[in-house]
């Protein structure tokens, strides 16, 4: 037989060990907190970081490029998670957004790049077809997570990303030809292919989840992952930019001076004329955050693709300092812009 006392003593210690698996949990909540407040504060510092790594080390990390395309669906993942499917949809009943999107990706954007690039070296046909490029590609996927870090829209980031996405096999000919006379064929199938997998499945997946575990994953899925999709957006950072550091270190001439202000002063446009798109359409200020990263930040490893496989081997060197430059100036930007002191407002 059991005793009474017995079943009390089991009781205890069945109850004591609840709160303990609480508080590790609680515990490791604040951590998670603590290091992600941290590493939005650092976030300026912390990109180009990843872009000095992935010079110095080059070919020793360049084969992790496979996983890139995992580590940006599981970014996704974390970012859309904490969107439920009735969010989604419902940002797509008011495509104003949409309209302040294409107004500064399509059409401002591109012109200002002409501009830039036909200012700073005239005459340069293969220079100016590279910077026009860099603009004419698809939205970057990061810029989902870019918009994560500062409180954006999701649902928006995603709806804009994926509309992008499709109509860039259309749209980045186009403004090709426009500007610089070029025509450029694109592997649409494939980049269709990679979108879903870094974008249209890892979203479902999440829509899915949030759906299921909608109260946990505001409790515990959210702030303990948080600090998780900025070092994976790092070492992104830091694995694309040492696929070009070889050409980097082994052409460098004064010619870089002028090609990386050239590049600067573009991501400083892209990035205001986003904001003010954005505000001058009177979107809220989450959708204002989502507009703006995805006005300002463009898919730079599809054009270092189309560059390397289209275009005179010159037309290569804006594209490959827009991935020195693109992450850098973005951190530094959207801090000034949607940092803290703007949350608190």
């Amino acid at each position: 037989m059991v005793s009474s006392d017995d079943c009390k003593g089991k009781k205890g210690s069945e109850i004591s060990v609840v709160p303990s698996n609480a508080g590790r949990l609680e515990r490791f909540l604040g951590f998670s907190n603590s290091l992600n407040r941290v590493l939005n504060r650092i976030m300026p510092l912390l990109t180009p970081f990843g872009v000095f790594l992935g010079l110095l080390l080059g070919s020793k990390v360049s084969w992790m490029k496979p996983a890139v395309n995992w580590l940006f669906g599981v970014m996704t993942f974390l970012g859309a998670m904490k969107i439920s499917a009735k969010e989604m949809f419902s940002s797509l009943k008011k495509p104003v957004f949409f309209v302040a999107f294409a107004l500064g990706g399509y059409v401002l954007m591109p012109f200002v790049a002409f501009l830039i690039a036909s200012v700073f070296f005239p005459g340069n046909k293969e220079l100016l077809c590279g910077y026009v490029l860099l603009r004419a590609t698809p939205s970057a996927v990061v810029c989902t997570i870019w918009a994560g870090i500062y409180s954006g829209n999701m649902a928006i980031s995603i709806a804009m990303l994926v509309l992008d996405s499709f109509l860039s096999p259309f749209m980045t000919p186009l403004i090709l030809k426009l500007y610089t006379g070029a025509s450029v064929a694109m592997d649409s199938v494939g980049m269709m292919k990679s979108l879903c997998f870094m974008v249209l499945i890892p979203s479902l997946l999440a829509l899915v989840f949030n759906h299921f575990k909608a109260a946990s994953i505001k409790k515990v899925w959210t702030p303990a992952t948080n600090p998780l999709s900025k070092l994976l957006m790092v070492l992104v950072i830091m694995i694309n930019t040492s696929q070009v550091s070889e050409s980097i270190i082994a052409n460098a001439s004064l010619q870089y001076v002028s090609i990386g202000i050239a590049n600067a002063l573009m991501v400083v446009c892209g990035f205001t004329i986003g904001l003010l798109c954005a505000k001058l359409t009177k979107l809220d200020r989450n959708s204002v955050v989502s507009v703006t990263f995805a006005v300002s930040m463009r898919n730079i490893s599809a054009a270092l693709v189309l560059a390397i496989s289209f275009m005179p081997p010159a037309a290569s060197l804006p594209v490959i300092f827009g991935i020195v430059f693109q992450q850098s100036l973005i951190a530094l930007m959207g801090n000034l812009a949607f940092g803290e002191k703007h949350k608190r407002k």
